[in-house]
């Protein structure tokens, strides 16, 4: 009986701290609703602006919401236009360093200046906060980062009014600027990455027959990679049934198979899938060059946010994600619709949108290796570890350069995420982060700030363990990259923060607490100062 007894309360002990992680599917209302209240009108910088800046803001605003780092940021269009890119990452444990393997979801936000911007792309659009949404609500800390992304100037035009002439400005610009820089800060092999999900319009779901075009038709039969593709709508009617997930064979096959899997774990097999094939690793040149014989079917297949990710480092992986667009029919011919005349929002549509961001988010878990178990942050954290705890301490800036910090821990939420502020007497900076309940670790990042480098976040982490002392919490680790604390773009800081007394006994079995955990250096620092603090040295 007494052993029962026992078995029982180690597992409610268990039950109690671990997190309930089971993984959630998308809400159809939620997608109808960002599509309705948010993403349905034009968003033009000329026939539109305040429609375009509603959305962005409100982007801004839900992605932030969500404990997302979040930084929105201008961007130089032709015509002396201005437009806004917007960035989001959810940080793992291999972020920043060179074993990450980023996975990133991106949309755009524009739409050309006559039509309404539900489906075109809308639908990308809540898709990208559902996901976000989603994927924040694990208590589970992944190992790989994931990046939200969502570029402006996607739609290419012409004449006086255009701020993107060749399309994909926003995209391009980002590749050069962010996705370049973190190559080379983390070191991370390009070919390593995850991958780039590029998504635009994903609403139209079409099941009456002859309601997908093909463009030039004669010759997309023949084109190489999408033979199949077109035996495959031709024996179908042509009905616009499925969704088309574009990829190359060398660089994109893994990404590809593991979206085609989870595809077809989903329900509602009526939601097909079709995979056009391009052949060539380079095929943004080819396209750019205009010499290969089948380069104007390449080019209506590839036009958008892919391009800019296949040209700017055709090594990362990167796959589309359309139902096509203007070349699948609805129940107005496109070029009759008015800003105010949107795509209608049928059951059969919200469904395939439900499906298809059902998928993306499997496989963005996958691939960031997300864990559906995991212990609770709250339980697992030191018991004095909570909202307003405030630690003192030192950090070592460099040989015999050491200075005295304090850390407020301004909030700590129940699914782990923590905001705080790092500070002295001449420096303060915010962060934000994560704690993980299965490695004790506490891993935070600056939150933007227009006095530094806009992507900061990205190159600087302070990560360490969180121990128990009997008078208050030890945070002892590693400050990495450019925090801006010693003038050097890839610094190491120790740190040793801690509340409660100077030293003692507690203090000492946290050291010792350290050192097994691996972190010889800072527990050497976290004696060092105990002694100091015990005859009374206060620190430079």
């Amino acid at each position: 009986m007494t052993r029962k007894l026992i078995i029982a309360v180690v597992a409610v002990i268990f039950m109690r701290a671990t997190a309930d992680a089971a993984y959630q599917k998308s809400d159809v209302n939620n997608l109808r609703e960002l599509l309705v209240d948010h993403f349905t009108g034009n968003r033009h910088h000329v026939t539109n602006p305040a429609g375009k800046k509603a959305a962005a803001d409100f982007l801004v605003a839900t992605l932030q919401s969500y404990g997302l780092q979040t930084l929105q940021y201008t961007i130089n269009g032709e015509n002396n236009y201005k437009g806004t890119n917007t960035f989001a990452f959810w940080p793992g444990r291999n972020t920043g360093t060179a074993l990450d393997r980023p996975i990133m979801i991106t949309a755009d936000l524009d739409t050309d200046p006559d039509h309404p911007g539900r489906d075109d792309n809308g639908s990308g659009l809540a898709a990208v906060l559902e996901i976000a949404r989603l994927i924040t609500s694990q208590t589970c800390v992944q190992d790989n980062s994931i990046f939200f992304a969502v570029f402006d100037f996607e739609e290419p035009d012409d004449g006086s009014t255009t701020a993107c002439t060749p399309g994909a400005c926003g995209s391009d610009e980002f590749v050069r600027d962010i996705v370049e820089s973190y190559i080379a800060f983390s070191k991370v092999d390009p070919a390593m990455w995850s991958g780039f999900i590029s998504v635009d319009c994903m609403l139209n779901y079409n099941n009456s027959a002859m309601s997908q075009e093909i463009p030039h038709e004669d010759a997309f039969k023949e084109t190489p990679g999408l033979t199949d593709l077109y035996n495959s709508v031709k024996a179908d009617n042509q009905r616009g049934n499925f969704l088309l997930v574009v990829y190359r064979s060398d660089g994109d096959a893994s990404l590809h198979s593991k979206f085609q899997s989870h595809w077809d774990k989903e329900d509602n097999p009526q939601y097909k899938m079709l995979s056009p094939v391009m052949p060539y690793k380079n095929i943004t040149d080819i396209v750019d060059a205009e010499q290969n014989p089948y380069w104007q079917v390449y080019e209506q297949v590839i036009k958008g946010d892919v391009h800019s990710f296949w040209k700017g480092n055709e090594d990362i992986p990167a796959i589309f994600l359309t139902d096509s667009g203007q070349l699948r029919h609805s129940e107005k011919d496109w070029g009759s619709r008015g800003p105010d005349d949107p795509i209608e929002l049928t059951t059969d549509r919200l469904q395939f949108l439900k499906k298809t961001t059902d998928v993306i988010t499997a496989v963005i878990r996958d691939m960031a290796g997300t864990r559906e178990e995991c212990r609770d942050p709250v339980a697992e954290s030191p018991s004095g570890f909570q909202t307003g705890l405030k630690l003192s301490g030192e950090l070592t800036l460099g040989p015999s350069i050491r200075s005295t910090y304090n850390l407020h821990i301004k909030s700590f939420t129940s699914s782990g995420i923590v905001m705080a502020t790092l500070s002295n007497s001449s420096w303060t900076a915010d962060f934000t982060g994560r704690y993980d309940g299965d490695t004790h670790l506490l891993m935070l990042h600056p939150v933007l700030d227009y006095r530094f480098p806009v992507f900061r976040p990205l190159y600087c982490g302070m990560t360490g363990n969180l121990e128990e002392l009997s008078d208050g919490v030890l945070y002892s680790g590693q400050l990495n990259g450019d925090c801006g604390l010693t003038g050097e773009k890839f610094a190491y800081v120790t740190f040793v923060l801690y509340s409660g007394g100077p030293g003692g006994t507690s203090l000492a079995v946290a050291v010792i607490l350290s050192l097994a955990s691996g972190i010889l250096v800072t527990g050497l620092a976290a004696w060092c100062i105990v002694k100091r603090r015990r005859s009374g040295y206060q620190g430079v």
